[in-house]
């Protein structure tokens, strides 16, 4: 006999009743926020791994996670765990009109940027600033950097269109592009490195980072209001 995800919601309801475990009884959303990042970083480590019994047991603590937040929500009087399966089942539904719908794409390509469209619409963004917004900051500050830049290229806005953009950065891009010597490890070493060059220089990466990603999504709303 192996236990069902309705045996999981069942115990953990036991542990936090009136009853219960005096530890699961005392926990909020906030005193158990960085056990539930840190299992979500368990869990990619365990797919590295490739051991599937690894998976499968960090998976399980991320899940633990998201029942006992929402029985937390549920004594809130806020949301139960089956406002939880009802949210994604109708997001995957409504995001995949090519399956549960009459639409028809011809490739991946085509699904991304149907998803992206209706995940602007549900969130009210008119615009792609207000997608750059909505990336959250709350995601590592290189990822979602990153992020943030995939997304502003895609509507013709690079690192080159900044105004701040100068001599010694449009160097770093040339070497970048015209070394063929420069491979993925090559590059990483040199990513590396400039952490160095930040410690030295005083730079809370972190923070900064963010502050950087900030300044770019504001130069890229100046150049969105002039194309309209």
């Amino acid at each position: 006999m192996k236990y069902t995800f309705d045996d999981l919601v069942e115990i953990v309801q036991k542990l936090r009743a009136p009853d219960g475990c005096p530890w699961d009884k005392e926990q909020t959303h906030d005193s158990i926020r960085e056990n539930t990042v840190e299992e979500v970083y368990e869990m990619l480590e365990a797919f590295d791994s490739g051991n599937g019994e690894k998976m499968a047991d960090e998976s399980g603590d991320l899940l633990l996670h998201i029942v006992f937040h929402a029985d937390i929500g549920k004594k809130d009087g806020k949301y139960d765990i089956n406002d939880v399966t009802d949210a994604i089942c109708r997001k995957l539904i409504s995001r995949h009109p090519h399956i549960f719908g009459n639409e028809n794409f011809a490739n991946s390509d085509e699904v991304i940027q149907n998803w992206d469209q209706l995940k602007r619409n549900e969130r009210g963004q008119s615009s792609v600033t207000e997608e750059l917004k909505g990336v959250s900051k709350y995601l590592p500050s290189l990822m979602r950097a990153q992020k943030v830049q995939k997304k502003a290229a895609k509507a013709g806005f690079s690192i080159e269109n900044r105004k701040n953009f100068g001599k010694y950065e449009k160097k770093v891009l040339q070497f970048c592009e015209s070394s063929g010597t420069l491979d993925k490890i090559s590059f990483l070493r040199l990513l590396f490195g400039m952490l160095s060059v930040a410690d030295n220089l005083g730079i809370q990466l972190e923070t900064a980072l963010n502050s950087e990603t900030d300044r770019f999504i504001a130069e890229f709303a100046e150049f969105e209001t002039d194309k309209l």
